[in-house]
């Protein structure tokens, strides 16, 4: 043999070849075979609201927070703090932005202050999410709007006045001013990522988000880095007052606030960036959703913070019934009508589910034999991640048949660890501990 080392060589890389294609995967939790073991066990830093829910949880940095008290969990990698805050920045808030919220992007943390008889944000603040410490602070203007951008490079704020809206841009980290800019004819500034729920449960937006100006007669965007107009090709807006758009592959769907008195609303998605041939589409309605109570307002069962976008649908609550359609495709694709009384509702799954006063839940899109939960859970039942489920206090991990391979109780909501380690680790209230749990095959 000439070259009996390449003959070795090659069994050594086919070897290893093998046995990378072959080795075990990691435990996690869904798999089936995988059962829960502690982590880590500490005293509750503080407290999550009456339900269960802390005002802010950004898992990602570690953070949590509820009224005036923030702290950093400690981990290997990052040394844990508690913060008081001032009253003016008490973390009551979950919808970012608001008064008395925080805005979170990675390692970038904006608090957003409120004084009492005051309208909307009154300041903002840095937070050195190293340190615990407030680095900066800028008082705002009364009726002002905050955004975080995708990237959490900038911080927006917005003042808008008939015929006009002042934007600044802000450096997260020191505060300083990057850019300011006066937009003629805008009449309104709107978060994609705030009005469709999009921000994940790590603090990190989802796809779609960012910040729309709104005129009489076109949208655009706005460059967070420098302050720069980008005005959409695509048909006026639609008449009334736009406060929902979000993205769809690229597409723009702009939705309307249903109209005092007549309660009819307007969608409308652009066609500009889809290809040749492609229209877009529009669709009117008279808004009602069953499950919101009626707006003092407007006289509509209409509740802006409800989500149009459940799983892969967009729904359109109409009084003949809710459509069900392709947030793309909208009407140019066949949709699906609801009963009167019906909408959508979805567990922290992919499951798409119609709920109804005093009927059973069921599937929109169901399989052969398909469950709309597993059995012996309620409709209040939540997925936390791959096979552990949340009913009430009962916290369980059944296993691919349904079986309960652990079962335990607990106080607040329980969260897994990032939006996308499905299966990872998650944590919980025991009593008055913070447990995190890991999961790890039997012996």
């Amino acid at each position: 043999m000439r070259h009996p080392w390449r003959r070795g060589l090659l069994a050594m890389v086919v070897g290893l070849l093998v046995a990378g294609c072959f080795a075990p995967s990691p435990p996690m939790f869904g798999d089936g075979e995988a059962v829960p073991e502690e982590a880590s066990r500490v005293p509750l830093p503080v407290r999550p609201g009456p339900d269960g829910t802390w005002a802010l949880n950004a898992p990602v940095a570690g953070l949590l927070g509820q009224g005036r008290t923030l702290v950093r969990l400690d981990d290997a990698e990052n040394g844990g703090w508690r913060l008081a805050l001032p009253a003016e920045f008490a973390v009551t808030s979950s919808q970012p932005g608001s008064a008395h919220s925080a805005l979170v992007r990675a390692d970038r943390v904006v608090l957003v202050g409120g004084r009492g008889g005051r309208r909307g944000p009154s300041a903002i603040a840095g937070l050195d999410p190293e340190r615990g410490l407030l680095t900066w602070r800028h008082t705002l203007p009364p009726d002002s709007q905050v955004f975080l951008s995708e990237s959490g490079f900038e911080v927006l704020t917005a003042v808008c006045r008939p015929g006009s809206c002042r934007l600044t841009g802000w450096d997260p980290w020191s505060g300083g001013l990057q850019w300011t800019r006066v937009v003629s004819g805008a009449v309104r500034v709107v978060d994609a990522c705030r009005v469709e729920a999009r921000a994940t449960v790590d603090g990190l937006s989802g796809d779609g988000c960012g910040f729309y100006l709104v005129t009489p007669d076109r949208v655009g965007t706005v460059d967070p880095d420098d302050g720069g107009l980008r005005w959409q090709a695509g048909p006026r807006p639609p008449e009334g007052t736009v406060d929902r758009i979000f993205e769809d592959n690229d597409r723009v769907i702009m939705v309307t606030t249903p109209a005092k008195g007549s309660c009819r609303a307007t969608v409308l998605a652009d066609g500009v960036t889809s290809g040749d041939g492609d229209r877009g589409w529009r669709y009117s309605f008279v808004w009602d959703q069953p499950q919101a109570p009626r707006d003092a307002h407007t006289g509509c069962r209409w509740d802006r913070t409800l989500p149009l976008t459940v799983g892969f649908r967009m729904l359109l609550p109409g009084t003949k019934g809710a459509l069900v359609v392709d947030p793309y495709f909208g009407t140019l694709r066949p949709s699906r009508r609801l009963a009167p009384g019906e909408y959508l509702v979805t567990d922290g799954t992919m499951n798409e589910i119609i709920r109804a006063p005093d009927r059973p839940d069921r599937l929109l899109n169901a399989g052969p034999g398909q469950l709309v939960r597993p059995h012996g859970l309620s409709p209040a039942a939540r997925s936390v991640t791959d096979g552990f489920w949340q009913d009430g206090r009962r916290l369980l991990l059944l296993d691919h048949r349904g079986n309960t391979l652990w079962e335990g109780t607990s106080d607040c909501q329980a969260f897994r660890h990032s939006f996308k380690d499905i299966g990872g680790s998650l944590t919980y209230c025991d009593g008055n501990d913070l447990v995190t749990l890991r999961p790890v095959h039997k012996d």
